[in-house]
């Protein structure tokens, strides 16, 4: 395609003929319109959002890391792997294993970091904060549910359990199960549910 204008006679006049550029330029345009349809320019967005992802998951993985050093459910879990969860036939006792995971429970210190009791020891024992860790593994009023609950999965961990075994914090599933069921007989016999 050859470029010009109109001179002042109404006479079209060659402009920039033979200039090497233009007739390169000219030619690409041409061909572009002999195309049987349009070049797809759609842009492909898949290794923008994985890398997307990525970063997220990343960040996620970091704070929530950090995050489970200073709270309750840190004794439990100690990453952001999928953690498995089994559900009893009572909704009671599964509420109640939630909360004693988390730390947001019905017992007297927790109640009293709240601001809603006066006295944050256990009813039993005047000297001792009314906390998870008591409830489950020290408090006399309970030694005797202790005493078969320590017993039942005793064999399973050949050592005395702590607050996070107790709670399923075990990374063997099967193991974390047996110890979690044991633990759920002891809610039970025990009668704190409603304190839970």
């Amino acid at each position: 395609m050859v470029q010009g204008c109109l001179s002042s006679a109404g006479q079209w006049v060659p402009s920039h003929n033979g200039v090497r550029g233009n007739t390169v330029a000219d030619r690409a345009g041409a061909e572009a319109h002999s195309l049987p349809s349009p070049i797809d320019m759609t842009t492909d967005l898949t290794d923008s959002l994985t890398n997307l992802q990525t970063t997220c998951n990343r960040h996620w993985d970091t704070d929530v890391t950090d995050t489970l050093q200073y709270i309750s459910l840190g004794r439990i879990r100690h990453d952001t792997r999928h953690h498995w969860w089994t559900h009893s036939p009572s909704r009671a006792l599964d509420t109640a294993v939630t909360r004693l995971r988390i730390g947001h429970t019905r017992l007297n210190a927790h109640l009293h970091k709240l601001g809603m009791t006066d006295d944050p020891h256990c009813p039993w024992c005047p000297t001792y904060l009314d906390t998870p860790e008591h409830l489950l593994l020290q408090c006399p009023r309970h030694h005797s549910h202790r005493t078969a609950l320590f017993q039942s999965p005793y064999p399973l961990l050949l050592r005395r359990p702590t607050l996070a075994d107790l709670l399923g914090g075990s990374p063997d599933p099967g193991l974390a199960f047996k110890i979690l069921k044991h633990t759920r007989t002891f809610l039970q016999k025990s009668g704190q549910l409603h304190r839970i």
